[in-house]
């Protein structure tokens, strides 16, 4: 069973603690923690709330469209797209140059005839969810240019516990019976 230290924190607060140290404690006297630990969001920067400003299709390609986008700098910023979903006035996440996803690092690059100077994320990109059908569509009323991990929790530690281990311990069968255990290894409180 995969287990997320934000999900977690959401029902005990581990503020100001070492994460690592609790998931060694907890593998110690609760449920062994298998194989490694993932540090999810950790290859992931310079992504940023933008808007979509203007859309035109791509003179010689029926599915790259020509995108203006606000991504909170002076200038708007030219992209090739090639996702089904982009309209105008779409607030989406948005790989400025030099940002990184992975071990790919955003540059201006020639694609199709015209220079892309980013990248619009669909939510699979940036590790939110599994959907790569399109762009990813924010749609509460943030600001452009304000950095994606301060909206979403892209960043967190995931870690895998033996289901043997749990078998006997029905309690543990979830975030909150975790969580119920960081609170014991922690001395904090559990929230209801």
């Amino acid at each position: 069973m995969f287990l997320s230290m934000n999900w977690i924190s959401d029902f005990v607060d581990l503020s100001g603690l070492d994460k690592l140290k609790l998931i060694h404690q907890f593998s110690l006297s609760t449920a062994e923690v298998e194989n490694e630990i993932f540090h999810k969001g950790a290859d992931i920067s310079g992504i940023v709330v933008a808007e979509i400003k203007s859309v035109e299709n791509h003179p010689e390609s029926k599915k790259l469209h020509l995108l203006k986008v606000d991504a909170g700098d002076e200038e708007l910023t030219d992209v090739v797209c090639g996702a089904p979903n982009v309209k105008v006035g779409m607030k989406t996440a948005f790989a400025k140059v030099g940002a990184k996803i992975g071990e790919i690092e955003i540059a201006p690059r020639p694609l199709a005839g015209f220079m892309s100077c980013g990248m619009c994320c669909s939510e699979a990109e940036i590790g939110i969810s599994d959907d790569n059908s399109g762009i990813m569509e924010i749609t509460d009323d943030i600001p452009n240019g304000t950095d994606i991990k301060s909206v979403y929790a892209v960043d967190d530690i995931v870690f895998e516990v033996d289901n043997k281990s749990l078998t006997n311990r029905p309690d543990l069968w979830g975030h909150y019976g975790i969580a119920r255990e960081f609170a014991a290894l922690s001395g904090r409180e559990l929230k209801p």
